[in-house]
């Protein structure tokens, strides 16, 4: 069998695994935090608590930017983005499908960063850390099928329980 051929099936393999595992990462990261904040945000407080989280999650692209030393014109795509999922967030507050959206924009917008590199549809964008597009990807679709499956009841005040552990029976 040919040595380049060989390597080049082992790396297929291994880059596969490695996207499965960021991709469990991604899920379970997903899952728990879920269970965490449902149980400290109740009511009203779960609904702003995503959309700030949306909000947090996008900003880190300012960060890959600033960080990786991106192009100026990196920068405009990513404030345009940034931009685009902070209405998604300021709508969510009265309207839960807006924040779901919101995330499954994010995560696309994550693995787009991964499949195309330094330039989605001709815009310049900037690097991000290997792995990140598919734990992002499998993290903010799954917190979007949440948002829209959830039957929280997002119009009750609710409550802010930072000490849920105390009050269990």
């Amino acid at each position: 069998m040919d040595a380049a051929l060989t390597g080049s099936s082992s790396q297929l393999v291994g880059g596969f695994v490695v996207g499965m595992l960021y991709a469990v990462i991604g899920v379970l990261s997903a899952i728990g935090s879920i269970v965490v904040f449902r149980r400290i945000f109740q009511g009203r407080w779960e609904q702003i608590f995503w959309s700030s989280f949306l909000v947090a999650i996008a900003a880190f692209y300012l960060s890959f930017a600033a960080y990786f030393g991106a192009q100026a014109k990196a920068w405009q795509t990513e404030l345009v983005f940034v931009a685009l999922i902070l209405a998604c967030a300021v709508c969510g507050l009265f309207y839960r499908p807006a924040i779901a959206f919101g995330f499954a924009m994010h995560g696309l917008w994550d693995i787009a960063h991964s499949l195309f590199g330094s330039s989605l549809f001709g815009l310049p964008t900037t690097e991000i850390p290997v792995g990140y597009g598919m734990l992002c990807l499998t993290f903010d679709l799954t917190v979007a099928g949440y948002l829209m499956m959830s039957g929280t009841a997002w119009d009750e005040p609710g409550k802010f329980d930072l000490y849920f552990w105390r009050n269990r029976a």
